[in-house]
């Protein structure tokens, strides 16, 4: 498709332009191809009258007869067998881009993503996405960047990021959101303690860690404590899920984490999850893309693998 896309140097004169239709050029070419009227007419399943108007509309606008009559039948001028092989070349091009799509193989494809994440979302999907890019596509790459909300839509516009995974919120009319999975928050200690469930009284007694992408010391906990008139000790905040873990298996600090990440550095830490002493809210977890990325195969593909991959937490 070199012909249509090195072009970015001439100028557009669209008001020619408008003056030609995408249905001229087709009579054009079959035209010049068949040298008649009535094949021409019998292959784009049009009347005579129809194909002969457009021959007449194509004789004012270029200024040649196009076809001409000799002693046996018609024949296309020389003008027009000059121009035929730069329409033919037009009309593939424009089939090509508009109408015809790559197949896309993941077994065969070679390409890199870039998906913009928490490491709590790259550790509840990670897992299960590498073993389909391992499997299914062995020359699909991901590249998990830097996870920042106020500028991960600006990236997603420019171009610099694929996709942005992360709690929904607000997105301009560009941008296409899909819910992933729905989540909840538990309580996290040490596994070293005796309780099986952790009071308001014994919660707000101890002291806290926060994840918080706010590089601050108050979240979603703390307003519904405020709320009662009640808060809590909160001595470390973070912006990193993963290393929370690690932090509680060596303290007595409690922490609130998501549900699924939370099970499963439970299970491989020894360390004890329940239910939070307030009301918490839960939270759905979205992928969102730019439209223009909407359809295309490749990016379908890794949008169904993110999806799939949620179905077996």
């Amino acid at each position: 498709m070199s012909s249509i896309w090195n072009v970015s140097s001439v100028t557009i004169d669209y008001t020619n332009l408008r003056k030609l239709d995408l249905n001229l050029l087709l009579a054009l070419d079959v035209l010049i191809e068949e040298n008649s009227v009535t094949k021409a007419a019998e292959k784009l399943n049009m009347s005579q009258s129809a194909m002969s108007y457009s021959l007449k509309r194509l004789r004012s606008l270029l200024d040649d007869p196009i076809l001409v009559r000799t002693s046996r039948d018609m024949e296309a001028t020389p003008y027009a067998r000059e121009i035929s092989v730069a329409i033919r070349q037009i009309l593939t091009d424009i089939q090509t881009a508009l109408l015809e799509r790559d197949s896309f193989d993941p077994n065969t494809a070679r390409e890199d993503f870039r998906i913009a994440a928490s490491d709590y979302v790259e550790a509840t999907l990670g897992c299960d996405l590498l073993n389909r890019l391992i499997h299914q596509a062995p020359g699909i790459r991901v590249r998990l960047s830097n996870f920042n909300r106020e500028t991960a839509l600006d990236a997603l516009d420019n171009g610099s990021i694929d996709l942005f995974i992360d709690v929904a919120q607000p997105c301009k009319s560009w941008h296409v959101q899909q819910e992933l999975y729905h989540e909840e928050f538990v309580c996290i200690v040490n596994g070293d303690m005796t309780m099986t469930e952790i009071s308001l009284t014994d919660y707000l007694e101890r002291s806290h860690i926060l994840v918080s992408m706010q590089d601050d010391f108050q979240g979603a906990v703390d307003q519904a404590l405020e709320q009662q008139q009640q808060i809590r000790n909160v001595i470390w905040s973070t912006a990193h899920f993963m290393t929370v873990p690690f932090l509680i298996a060596n303290s007595d600090c409690v922490a609130l984490l998501p549900k699924r990440m939370a099970q499963k550095c439970a299970q491989s830490m020894g360390l004890k999850l329940l239910d939070p002493p307030l009301d918490m809210k839960g939270f759905a977890i979205v992928m969102v893309w730019h439209q223009r990325n909407n359809n295309l195969p490749q990016h379908q593909w890794l949008r169904h693998q993110l999806f799939e991959a949620t179905q077996t937490l």
